[in-house]
């Protein structure tokens, strides 16, 4: 049977294969993604240069999702437009003009975002375009180009508006990245601009991992540490340093980078662009005086240039604002020398740095300058001069400077670009200050309510969404939960219009975190770590009200403390605070005297400090009532001038809180509500699926019962064809020997045989006296071929024609007793079948006189499978818990005994 079902295996597997399907272009499977920038600009580079003259740049990011793999190897791909961006300079005078998907057009009550154009592509297992059509339900929608200059002309408006890239400007971009496959069928990284439309492509993101395409690796003599660390992109990444002091690390660079690389004693600022290569030298071994790194690579020049302009930026010979003792002429002076250094470090490094990190650094010096004039002018409350009123005498020079730096489409703007940020935070003080100013007001900073509008009307693109969700996360943070209700709208406001996950994620975290401290819920972190490395259960303070205060470096003044904490001696007071240098935390001696207030240490978590106390940055406290049960009343409980009102309004309603609120008690209720429901229905589910299984089991056994029937119906039908045959042969014998009344006889009794055999075959169950008839008709039979003696004994008073056994029983022993024990031993063999009955059972013995039952001394195959297919016809016929059996004995012979349970007769 083994061997058959090998062979037609073997013999399918051909047409098995083809059904598999060929492997795709990619080696992808359905479901994974990946984004490809594509960059259209006459330098064919990922991030051109963008030049001060009349010239327009297009950028798209693709991501291509594998939606279908067919069998002949051809891959269905959908091709989302995620993100377009288009600007230029378009002219001096009316400002810069642009757009960037990211960052829409800011609508109020938007519902969802708007949909993504879509393309569909079809490529063939060799990587030949098949089809590649815009969907025809989701096409790519015009976008408007429109001024985004703080600087504001009065009737004037400039708008362009153009449609997207279509599918004949996109097929050579997609020709060319599939000529440009990867090993192991992968994406390519980098692909530079060589088709028609010159459109240079980058991978910036994937489902699945993908090779970095930048490349850091040197060797660092003498080193301490096992790790070099490379600041990237918000993230420190670590990469092992072997016993040889070697290191490789391999970056996936998806723009221009200046980041500061870690080497012990010896690190410093390098610059890098998506394919670049930089490979530093450098020794930790300070003991000979400090050691300069060798830099080489293709990144050397800009990495070079990096490290200078960075003493510019930011050393000790950089321009210092920050002082009111400072005039407007000393700071022009400070810039004109500051700017000289610049531009002769920069003459320098022309030819030698990339193109890309001149424009870097050139477009980051212009924002530095404007930061140092939007600084002084705050300082000095937007007076060049004590006589002169705010915003009068101010240099055209500073005015036009400031109002016409490109303030969206700042090619670098979302990278760790310090000077544009802090630009736009100034910016929008110096614009908010000059029109309150003008109108009578103070030049006083606001809220983020009263700001909301001014940005909206002010700012457009990435500085609107920058700016909102720096208002929105301050305000959420400085702000107690329930007044956070109210900013509630805006933050999902923000989150429908903006489609950058840099800036949505963060704020989605901390508006998560700021959720924890919902009135009723218990403190998100019951157990502080103390910077002793020890830990505080605030549990232990169960039992009484609880004022947590969170201090990290605030100004909390110690007589108002202590006021407090005399006034409310039933509370117990935690201060729990967070050293930082330059800070002294000791207290009024006398808040160490009274018995309801602790002082604690806590850890300094840095950057985790708003996650784990709810303290946003140094400077900032929270503040935290419990009740009794360790349940938060309220939180972030500000005070005007240490005039705690909502701090003892906060006490008060501790103490008169229940210890299950109404809102708590209804979910209690429905919870049990929905318990007993649960409970019900997963009885009634229980039953359903109990009396399911009971009637799948009754239809496998009823199956299985029909299944065994029918084996024994066809091995009945068989009738054994030897036997048939051999029956036959005997009966020819006969006529062949002139012997035609033995023939005439036994060609009678061999048709009632079939006849029997035909009438019973559709039935399971006969009369014992059919069985026996049919019985005898076949031993008479065979004693035409082996001439042995038979012998039937059946008691009278058993009515044989009323006991029902099932068919055919007998047949498989008689064969076996005659081919088996008596074929051979001609008349001295004897076949003796006995009929009894005991109790409620059927006692049927067929004996001969052979040589006897020994299955171990080898295995007959028919004789094998006739025994077992009586005993398993057997297990099925049961009366009254009786079970049918069947005995094999030796002694002088074989006796195979048969007993089977009947009703009473």
């Amino acid at each position: 049977m083994k061997r058959t079902v090998y062979l037609w295996l073997l013999l399918c597997l051909p047409y098995l294969l083809p059904a598999q399907g060929k492997p795709g272009y990619f080696a992808l499977k359905p479901g994974d993604w990946f984004d490809m920038q594509i960059t259209k600009h006459k330098d064919n580079d990922y991030y051109p240069v963008m030049e001060p003259l009349l010239q327009f740049q297009r950028q798209y990011v693709l991501r291509y999702q594998l939606r279908n793999q067919l069998p002949n190897g051809n891959q269905q791909y959908s091709i989302t437009l995620e993100r377009v961006v288009a600007y230029t300079p378009y002219s001096q005078k009316f400002g810069w003009m642009g757009y960037d998907s990211y960052y829409p057009p800011y609508k109020q009550g938007l519902d969802k975002k708007p949909p993504k154009g879509m393309f569909r592509l079809e490529i063939t297992a060799n990587g030949e375009i098949v089809s590649l059509t815009a969907d025809k339900d989701q096409p790519p929608l015009p976008v408007m180009m429109t001024s985004y200059s703080p600087q504001k002309q009065v009737g004037i408006s400039i708008r362009s508006t153009y449609s997207p890239i279509p599918p004949e400007e996109l097929h050579p971009a997609i020709e060319a990245m599939l000529k440009l496959r990867s090993i192991n069928n992968g994406i390519p990284g980098l692909i530079p601009a060589k088709t028609e439309y010159e459109y240079a492509q980058l991978l910036t993101g994937a489902s699945f991992p993908v090779a970095g395409n930048t490349l850091i690796k040197g060797t660092l003599a003498h080193a301490h540490k096992k790790q070099v660390e490379i600041e990237l992109g918000g993230s420190t990444f670590s990469f092992p340093i072997n016993s040889r002091g070697e290191f490789y690390c391999p970056l996936l660079l998806t723009k221009p980078e200046r980041r500061y690389i870690t080497m012990e004693n010896n690190g410093g600022y390098v610059f890098l662009a998506p394919g670049d290569t930089l490979i530093i030298e450098a020794d930790a071994d300070t003991s000979r005086g400090w050691q300069p790194r060798k830099l080489s690579g293709g990144a050397k020049w800009s990495s070079m240039l990096a490290e200078e302009v960075n003493n510019i930026f930011y050393g000790d010979e950089g321009m210092n604002t920050m002082y009111r003792n400072k005039t407007l002429q000393e700071v022009l002076n400070a810039q004109e020398s500051a700017n000289a250094r610049f531009q002769a470090v920069l003459q320098t490094y022309e030819g030698k740095a990339s193109p890309k990190s001149i424009d870097y650094f050139k477009t980051n010096w212009q924002y530095r300058i404007a930061d140092d004039w939007l600084v002084f002018l705050y300082t000095h409350g937007y007076q060049v001069a004590p006589e002169k009123r705010p915003f009068q005498g101010i240099p055209e020079m500073i005015t036009t400077g400031i109002d016409t730096m490109p303030v969206a489409m700042n090619s670098y703007h979302d990278t760790n670009f310090s000077f544009y940020h802090q630009y736009l935070d100034w910016l929008l003080i110096y614009q908010q200050s000059r029109i309150s100013l003008s109108a009578g007001g103070s030049s006083e900073e606001s809220s983020f309510y009263s700001n909301y509008f001014v940005l909206l009307s002010m700012l457009k693109g990435y500085p609107l969404y920058y700016k909102l969700s720096k208002g929105i996360s301050e305000s959420m943070k400085a702000n107690s939960f329930v007044k956070n209700q109210r900013l509630k709208p805006y933050f999902e406001d923000f989150i429908r219009n903006c489609d950058d996950s840099s800036i949505i994620k963060p704020i989605i975290k901390d508006w998560k975190l700021m959720e924890h401290w919902a009135p009723g819920n218990t403190m998100p972190f019951p157990i502080l770590s103390l910077a002793n490395g020890k830990t505080y259960d605030l549990k232990t303070q169960r039992g009484k009200t609880t004022c947590l205060i969170f201090d990290h470096a605030s100004y909390f003044q110690d007589s108002a403390l202590v006021k407090m904490v005399k006034k409310h001696p039933e509370v117990t007071f935690v201060f729990a605070w967070i050293n930082e240098p330059g800070f002294n935390r000791q207290h009024d001696p006398e808040l160490g005297t009274l018995p309801n207030f602790s002082s604690i240490e806590i850890k300094n978590q840095g950057d985790k400090n708003y996650e784990v106390y709810g303290i946003a940055e140094m400077g900032k406290k929270n503040v935290v009532v419990l009740d009794q049960w360790g349940k938060i009343i309220s939180d972030h409980i500000y005070s005007d001038d240490n005039i705690w009102d909502d701090l003892n309004t906060a006490i008060d309603d501790a103490a008169k809180a229940p210890r299950f609120s109404a809102l708590q008690k209804a979910g209690v209720m429905n919870i049990i509500g929905w318990s007993l429901g649960s409970i019900l229905f997963t009885v009634l589910v229980g039953i359903w699926i109990y009396r399911v299984r009971i009637q799948r089991i009754k239809r496998a056994e009823a199956m299985k019962t029909a299944i065994r029937e029918l084996e024994i119906k066809a091995i009945r039908s068989q009738m054994n064809p030897h036997f048939i045959f051999n029956a036959l042969n005997s009966i020819q014998s006969l006529i062949n020997t002139s012997q035609y009344k033995a023939a005439n006889t036994y060609l009678v009794k061999f048709s009632l045989l079939l006849r029997s055999v035909l009438h019973n075959a559709e039935k399971n169950m006969i009369t014992l006296a059919d069985e026996l008839a049919t019985i005898r008709l076949y031993c008479e039979l065979e004693q035409l071929r082996f001439n042995f003696s038979f012998e039937m004994d059946t008691p009278e008073e058993l009515a044989t024609d009323l006991v029902d056994i099932p068919g055919m029983i007998l047949q498989p022993l008689v064969e076996n007793a005659i081919l088996h024990g008596i074929s051979s031993k001609g008349k001295a063999g004897l076949l003796r079948i006995t009929i009894g009955k005991q109790h409620a059972a059927l006692l049927i013995a067929v004996y001969d006189n052979g040589p006897g039952y020994h299955p171990e001394a080898g295995n007959d195959s028919h004789k094998s499978v006739g025994l077992k297919l009586v005993r398993e016809r057997l297990q099925l016929f049961s009366i009254a818990g009786q079970t049918a059996s069947l005995h094999i004995s030796n002694g002088n012979g074989t006796t195979a005994l048969l007993t089977i349970p009947i009703e009473s007769v």
